[in-house]
């Protein structure tokens, strides 16, 4: 050290800070720009993207030329078609799928039918949990208004996955259980390997109100007409896949009706209702007709009338030709497969809940009432008002697709080949997913069948997310205006 100075015992060395070290310092945070998706809108575009992607996913499956009988690829309007109504769970189709598709076909058939009734949020959750994606809050709450609205499970958001695989397992082991009966029935009339084809295919078919059937030389279940087991058996899988999980699970954990949850108390007095409408209505109707039930016996009328009662609001299975039913019957039917099935479940339509409350509703304005009560309950006004606002998106649905058909349908309408009440039974049976026919469909034009693709799909995805995207965009307002009448009647 040149300057002589040595630290000493005691000594303290200050440091004057630089004057560019005291100015503050200015830090740059990083900007990201974060897209987050709306609740509601996930309600719509993930059951939107999903089914859609499945429906092209099984085009391509059935498009390959092991999926059908003779050489060649299957034309793509078939296999869209057929992968649609498979889906969408709907039973229409364009070919003979016992005899058009190959083992491979009709397993791929299956497997759509069972991912479509299980519904594509759920097979998403699962293949989500699958390779370990983490459930998001806006996937959770999508999931649980879906499922029906927490009725089954606790209602909790940290119980939706668990409520997820409650519902492939029941739903697995009805199908099996099924198929098992189906076999012990099938077995005495088909080689072992057949009959354990047909049975788990037709349990697949029937759970999940889908309408397909693999019966050579059989219209549907009509071989089956006076076979009790048979249809008795698809009878209770279509019940149990039509009134939904959350009716279910009510039922099995509260067992009184005095203490099911109003749902479930409108669900059940619904469906026993338009089941005992629809079989005295057909059975009054078509008793006398020859080419429907008129050529059976007393007992096999009373049992096919409560059969097609069952199926004809959400399957589509049959064991008459409904292209020789009375125009009575087409309207009746019209109705009932307007309507469908409990909501969140493998059924189509506007849903009996919703028809439910809306009945409630017109009841309590009849009454007099200012609020809508029913079994000691008010339901919530904005309820009322989203059924409301569904029944008439579907109406105005059908109302616009019926119009483009008959804009492609002119030439046959005008030579007669079939009449206006078939043109729009095969809609509404497209719409609310039912798939019951009075055998026009393989003759409409390419037009009008891509028409009834979109009408499925539609028909399977609008009311689902209709429901969820009303009920997740809801808010609580923070005024509210003066009131003013306006006359009706």
């Amino acid at each position: 050290m040149t300057s002589g100075w040595h630290r000493r015992l005691g000594d303290r060395i200050i440091r004057r800070p630089r004057l560019r070290d005291l100015l503050p310092i200015r830090l740059k945070p990083e900007h990201r720009r974060r897209r987050t998706v709306p609740t509601a809108a996930t309600a719509v575009t993930l059951p939107a993207m999903g089914f859609a992607g499945l429906i092209l996913l099984g085009t391509l499956f059935l498009s390959l030329p092991v999926a059908h009988v003779g050489d060649g690829i299957t034309p793509f309007r078939i296999a869209l078609f057929t992968a649609t109504s498979a889906v969408c769970v709907t039973g229409l189709v364009i070919v003979n799928t016992a005899t058009y598709w190959t083992f491979f076909g009709q397993a791929v058939i299956a497997a759509l039918m069972y991912l479509g009734g299980l519904g594509i949020i759920t097979a998403g959750t699962l293949l989500f949990m699958a390779i370990g994606r983490r459930i998001t809050l806006p996937d959770r709450l999508v999931l649980r208004e879906s499922l029906g609205g927490g009725t089954l499970g606790g209602g909790t958001l940290g119980s939706v996955t668990r409520l997820v695989r409650l519902i492939v397992v029941v739903a697995t082991l009805i199908q099996v259980v099924g198929a098992v009966v189906l076999f012990a029935r099938f077995q005495a009339l088909f080689p072992l390997g057949r009959a354990a084809w047909l049975a788990l295919f037709h349990s697949i078919s029937g759970f999940n109100n889908a309408g397909f059937a693999i019966l050579r030389d059989s219209a549907s279940l009509s071989a089956f007409r006076d076979d009790y087991l048979v249809l008795l058996t698809i009878a209770l899988l279509i019940v149990l896949g039509g009134i939904s999980f959350a009716v279910i699970g009510d039922i099995v954990r509260r067992r009184r009706f005095s203490r099911w949850s109003l749902d479930t108390r409108l669900v059940v007095l619904g469906s026993v209702a338009l089941w005992l409408l629809g079989a005295a209505g057909i059975l009054a109707i078509e008793r006398t007709n020859a080419s429907t039930l008129g050529a059976l016996p007393a007992d096999t009328q009373v049992l096919n009338a409560l059969f097609h009662s069952v199926s004809g609001r959400t399957a589509g299975f049959s064991t008459i030709d409904f292209g020789a039913i009375q125009p009575a019957t087409t309207l009746l039917f019209a109705v009932l497969m307007f309507i469908g099935g409990a909501s969140a479940s493998t059924a189509g339509g506007i849903k009996v809940n919703t028809v439910m409350l809306l009945v409630v509703a017109a009841l309590a304005s009849v009454l007099g009432r200012a609020r809508v009560e029913v079994f000691r309950r008010e339901v919530p006004y904005p309820q009322v008002i989203r059924a409301i606002a569904l029944v008439m998106l579907a109406v105005s649905t059908i109302v616009a697709i019926f119009i483009a058909l008959m804009a492609t349908e002119a030439a046959s309408l005008d030579i007669r080949a079939f009449s206006f009440a078939d043109l729009v039974f095969e809609l509404v049976s497209a719409f609310g997913t039912v798939g019951l026919s009075t055998g026009i469909t393989a003759s409409l034009t390419d037009t009008s069948q891509y028409l009834l693709v979109g009408a499925m799909y539609l028909g399977r995805l609008g009311p689902l997310t209709i429901a969820l995207g009303l009920a997740l965009r809801e808010r609580r307002a923070l005024y509210r205006y003066a009131q003013e009448h306006v006359r009706i009647g």
